[in-house]
């Protein structure tokens, strides 16, 4: 198994997990272009994920999931919950933001 933080902090969350050709990204704190331009250095594609697990709402584990998610082909974990508090975020968000977010996740959420 292969962990590689990619980011870690108040600025942004995201784990890579590798194992026996799976590949999971845990949390999406960062923006995407900042994901996808970490797993790059480390010689991973975005477009090869087998999924997002997303352990809570909090803009720094889920900040870069809704654009993450519009190119890549990959289920999201997410517990019912979580989603509900994500999607309903309302703090530093712009108001169409709400509708933004769930429309993705309604077809990508496991």
């Amino acid at each position: 198994m292969k962990i590689s933080v990619l980011g870690s902090g108040s600025t942004g969350n995201a784990v890579l997990l590798v194992a026996n050709g799976t590949r999971v990204l845990v949390d999406a704190g960062l923006s995407a272009r900042e994901i996808a331009r970490r797993m790059s250095l480390l010689g991973e594609d975005p477009n090869a994920l087998d999924g997002i697990l997303i352990t809570h709402e909090h803009g720094d584990h889920a900040g870069g999931l809704r654009v993450l998610i519009k190119d890549l082909d990959c289920p999201v974990y997410i517990s019912a919950k979580t989603r509900d508090a994500y999607v309903s975020e309302r703090r530093n968000v712009s108001n169409d933001e709400p509708r933004r977010r769930a429309e993705p996740m309604r077809s990508e959420t496991a």
